[in-house]
């Protein structure tokens, strides 16, 4: 199934962790079988010898993801795995060089710094979707939601609510705990009217309401048009983790919707801030 238009061409880079080259050969390859051109940037299988967990210095980078962004040839680009570093990319980009190039950015997870950023400073579509390493690894469900991406069909989803409603507009998706760590910072974007989509993955449930209490508090909340839960994977029992949603749907006002398949395991809805998109509780 092609679903990239002629020429379309996408540049893989790794703005956080290090990841194997077989895995970015993998997804190279199965984005190139939907009809992509692909580029791997240069620092992509890099890994920093100081603080081996990132896949090459701040400066490495950073390098690559502006050359990517301001190179004309390049559609899109795509992060090859989260981790832990594009936080530490935001202070070292151009931003109103960038705003004057405007690129679609995807990826997930860590690379919700990014994102969030990227919406703060108009700067681009925020797309929240598979890691470029874990592509080929996609179940339908996963193929046709990413497929609504390019070929700009609208989603809607039909969740479970702990407080119901029919919710239309722009998402905002991110990771919880990168997102609050924007909190303060010049890089948080104005949440108002927008669909704040969140998920995390292996954070004990303390955490979670920890961090979902500072973001109420940053006001985040506070004049959204709603709230959609993800997956969160490994966070502690659904028991433990379902009390703490409700203990925040308690304190703000908006539809707040959980369940949805969006975040660190299979099926994964793709999400662009860029398209419209629409909630309704079941």
């Amino acid at each position: 199934m092609k679903i990239f238009p002629e020429g379309f061409t996408i540049a893989a880079l790794a703005p956080a962790g290090a990841v194997s080259p077989e895995r970015i050969s993998a997804g190279k390859d199965f984005l190139e079988s939907l009809g992509a051109k692909v580029r791997i940037m240069p620092h992509a299988a890099g890994k920093d010898p100081e603080l081996p967990y990132l896949s090459g210095s701040d400066a490495e980078r950073a390098d690559d993801l502006l050359a990517a962004w301001l190179d004309p040839e390049v559609s899109m680009i795509w992060a090859i795995r989260g981790g832990y570093g594009s936080g530490k990319l935001l202070e070292k980009l151009d931003w109103p060089t960038l705003a004057r190039h405007k690129k679609m950015v995807a990826g997930f997870s860590d690379i919700t710094a990014l994102h969030w950023a990227m919406t703060a400073k108009d700067c681009g579509t925020a797309a929240a979707l598979p890691m470029f390493a874990f592509l080929p690894e996609m179940d339908e469900f996963t193929r046709e939601s990413l497929s609504c991406i390019f070929h700009r069909r609208k989603q809607k989803f039909q969740l479970p609510a702990l407080r119901p409603g029919t919710v239309k507009g722009a998402p905002l998706a991110g990771n919880l705990t990168v997102a609050a760590s924007l909190c303060g910072t010049p890089f948080f974007p104005d949440t108002r009217n927008r669909i704040l989509i969140l998920e995390e993955v292996r954070e004990h449930p303390y955490r979670v309401d920890r961090t979902l209490n500072q973001l109420r508090l940053a006001g985040a909340f506070e004049h959204c048009a709603a709230v959609v839960f993800g997956h969160f994977t490994s966070s502690g029992s659904q028991e433990e983790i379902m009390a703490v949603l409700k203990d925040l749907c308690d304190r703000i006002t908006c539809p707040v919707f959980y369940g949805f398949q969006h975040g660190h395991e299979l099926p994964f809805a793709s999400i662009s801030a860029d398209q419209e998109t629409e909630f309704t509780s079941l």
